[in-house]
Order: structure tokens, then sequence, then C-alpha cells
């Protein structure tokens, strides 16, 4: 049973409750979830944040100016010489066409319509 302490004590057994003191306090849902996926996703190590860590490690190299190793990583993460992830954003692009954005702007148009209405 949860929350509840079993003991041997003599010829019988003893039942008692913890104080409210000596159990942990729960840890909110979200903050759980969150611990969970950070840690599935490498971003919490050994209960220290990677992500704080790392940027402040990037800070530090970017106080004077950028070293060429942090303009490759950065080109790489935004995949500016990808040639494939290029070739897919042309066919996003070729897909949708002007008309995405002419679609984008009518939205607007019909939303500014209902306000005034």
């Amino acid at each position: 049973m949860a929350g509840i302490n079993i003991t041997k004590t003599g010829g019988g057994f003893s039942i008692s409750k913890p104080k409210a003191g000596a159990r942990p306090k729960p840890t909110p849902v979200a903050r759980a979830a969150e611990l969970l996926v950070c840690r599935s996703l490498g971003i919490v190590k050994d209960g220290e944040d990677v992500i704080v860590a790392a940027l402040d490690a990037f800070a530090d190299r970017f106080k004077d100016q950028l070293s060429p190793d942090v303009i490759v990583a950065m080109r790489g993460l935004f995949k500016l010489d990808d040639s494939s992830a290029t070739d897919v954003e042309e066919a996003l692009i070729a897909h949708g066409g002007g008309c995405a954005l002419d679609l984008e702007q009518n939205d607007t148009g019909a939303a500014a319509q209902q306000e005034a209405s």
C-alpha cells in the first residue's frame, strides 16, 4: 500500500503512516513530464541541464568574435550548405507557389472584414 509503513515488532506487525515532512514533495506532473522528455532527448544529463551549459560555453566563446569552427557548426546546424535541404525548400516553394502568400493576405483581409462587421 502506498504511503503506509508495515514493520514487524515483537510477535506482530505495526502499521504506521509516515509524517508529511518525511515524504518527499510530489513533483508536478508537467515538470516530471518535462524532465522525462529532456532526459530522453539528451538535454538533461545526470540532473544537469546540458543546454544551459552549452549556451554558457557558446556565450563565452562569442564574447569577442566568432571562431571559424563556430561558423562551420552554425552553417551545419541551419543546413546552409546542404543541397538536399535547399532542394526540399525549393520544392515546397514550387508546390505552394506565389499563391501561398496571396492566401495569407486574403486571410488577413477576411479577418479585418469580419472585425469591421
